[in-house]
């Protein structure tokens, strides 16, 4: 058995065409010109309105695995789903090929739990594949490389004859549906089955001008999060929107509440939508909408509806969201930003007053105008530009204002909101020991003001992860956890000495069982002198927050020191206040 399916990979892939992978920025350009895809999570769960993949073992594993003999989506028709999509300004979309189940929604020789064997009976990922290349959008699979149904999965004796068979699963999805656009791979909790070159491989030699995220190298759901990785074109929070990337990145969330179809499920309004997609964009990132169709194929009327919605706002204002780029401004809590050549697009999340204070432009403004609309007043100075927006003309869900340059803004310009909570640290330089990657868990994340961005320990220099692809190795176990650093020090530089009296360090704490579960247990707060570091204050358990007044220090360079954690730490603020404040 292990020699016929390992000998049938080898056969498929040495029959395919070997071809080198373009260069990452020519395969990236559509996808971030496109800022805006939609996400299908499908199967024979929808029979049971419960969670696709994580519902099996609550709802029974056999009783689940033997859904798909009465799954008959009669009602599916793969060209509405598409039509839907184009018509309200989504641009390319991934479904749900193979999740953690292991059901396949395509035609495959590997396995008999596919959609062949239900009563349905057709390749859905076929008539989607015709559905989405005739209406020209592109085309994504999502794809796990786990398979929780599997026995061999992650067997010790027999891994490598699955992974053998899921790597003719991945062969034919990639050679079997003209033009792949995107390979999602999903990462359920435990490093994946097999080393993840071989998938990056595969699917470069397959489909060369393929794009995938970055969830094959990953050994906790932060590192999805936070860094494309060696194999991976962009990163991909999920459910959240925080903060600015310069990195790659794409948030996946719900319009509804749940991942597959659930009963008496509603959509979210088009505003939280809307607002969702902007953030995205002016985070400098892209948002993959989930929708999910019910057991008989349907996108539900309430869905359709709130997608009609979205994209009737959309629609009208479409040179201001496709082919954009995050920044100047970065994000604020009232507007974000992004920008088009010499032309700056400011979208305003709430109505506010008449007048909108925004820190100064480098670049010179010629005309302020509402998108598709009439000019507006402006002024502009060394210290800030004010632009006057009419309440009557503000719109409901979003307010957007076009600035025009007297030339463009270059890419490495990126101008922070006003301070909130006017620390000294706030949008200084800060470096770290080790961080887990570059965007979002990054050292800069604790002085920006954002409590949903934070900066967290890297992984440890003297582990080879390598070794650990292929066992299963839960994301919350204390094994995996002693894989990433314990301890460490993050350094804010002010700039020039700055007498400081007062520090605030703020915890990222995650619930575990509706208790809060802080992870430090013991820091030091320091100065540096000289070339010496000078503790000036120590603490345990930050329970959340620690604010503590110091007798006044004079210096450019502080720390927090961690000395020692258990768990996953976050710490989302290192803040310095002026002595006598």
């Amino acid at each position: 058995m292990k020699t016929r399916i390992i000998g049938l990979f080898l056969c498929i892939t040495t029959q395919a065409i070997a071809q080198k992978a373009l260069p990452q920025d020519q395969r990236l350009q559509w996808w971030r010109d496109a800022r805006f895809g939609m996400f299908i999570h499908w199967g024979p769960v929808t029979a049971t309105g419960k969670e696709i993949s994580w519902s099996r073992e609550g709802y029974g594993k056999s009783r689940y695995d033997s859904l798909y003999r009465r799954f008959n989506p009669t009602k599916f028709n793969a060209r509405e789903w598409v039509k839907l999509a184009k018509a309200n300004g989504l641009k390319y979309v991934v479904l749900t090929a193979k999740h953690h189940d292991g059901f396949c929604l395509f035609s495959t020789k590997t396995t008999g739990y596919n959609i062949m064997s239900s009563p349905f009976g057709r390749d859905v990922c076929k008539e989607l594949a015709d559905a989405v290349h005739a209406e020209g959008l592109k085309l994504g699979w999502y794809f796990s490389v786990a398979d929780w149904k599997d026995p061999d999965c992650r067997n010790p004796a027999t891994n490598d004859v699955f992974v053998g068979r899921m790597m003719d699963q991945l062969n034919e999805l990639l050679s079997n549906y003209g033009k792949i656009s995107l390979l999602w791979i999903d990462y359920e909790g435990s490093p994946c089955p097999t080393e993840p070159q071989k998938v990056y491989d595969l699917a470069h030699r397959l489909q060369p001008g393929i794009i995938l995220n970055n969830r094959l190298e990953a050994f906790s759901p932060d590192e999805s999060h936070c860094q494309p990785g060696k194999l991976g074109d962009y990163a991909t929070p999920e459910g959240f929107v925080a903060g600015f990337g310069s990195v790659p990145w794409e948030t996946c969330t719900n319009l509804g509440h749940q991942w597959a179809w659930r009963f008496d499920d509603t959509p979210r309004s088009v505003t939280e939508s809307v607002h969702t997609l902007l953030r995205c964009i002016g985070g400098n990132g892209n948002l993959l909408l989930n929708v999910g169709p019910d057991s008989l194929g349907q996108i539900p009327p309430l869905f359709v509806t709130r997608l009609n919605d979205i994209g009737g706002w959309l629609n009208p204002r479409a040179r201001a969201i496709y082919g954009t780029r995050g920044g100047p401004y970065l994000p604020a809590t009232d507007y974000v930003c992004s920008q088009k050549g010499n032309r700056v697009f400011l979208y305003l999340l709430s109505k506010t007053g008449e007048k909108v204070v925004l820190p100064p432009l480098p670049s010179i403004i010629k005309s302020a105008a509402l998108l598709n609309g009439p000019a507006i007043a402006f002024t502009q100075s060394a210290g800030q530009v004010t632009i006057s927006v009419p309440v009557s003309q503000q719109d409901s869900v979003a307010t957007i204002v076009e600035l025009t340059l007297n030339q463009p803004v270059a890419a490495s310009v990126l101008i922070p909101p006003f301070s909130r909570s006017h620390s000294l640290a706030y949008a200084k330089k800060a470096v770290a020991s080790s961080q887990l990657g570059n965007f979002l868990h990054n050292a800069a994340a604790t002085v920006d003001d954002n409590p949903n961005t934070y900066w967290k320990l890297g992984r440890r220099k003297d582990v080879d992860f390598a070794g650990y692809y292929g066992k299963t190795l839960s994301h919350n176990s204390g094994e995996l956890k002693a894989l990433f650093e314990k301890r460490g020090w993050l350094e804010v530089d002010l700039g020039q000495s700055r007498p400081v009296g007062e520090v605030l360090v703020s915890e990222f704490v995650r619930k575990d069982n509706g208790k809060p579960s802080p992870s430090v247990t013991r820091f030091d707060v320091q100065y540096q002198k000289g070339s010496q570091w000078v503790t000036l204050a120590s603490g345990e358990q930050l329970d959340g927050q620690w604010r503590q007044k110091i007798s006044p220090v004079t210096a450019q360079r502080f720390r927090l020191v961690i000395l020692d954690s258990r768990g996953s730490i976050g710490i989302s603020e290192f803040q310095l206040y002026p002595a006598g404040e």
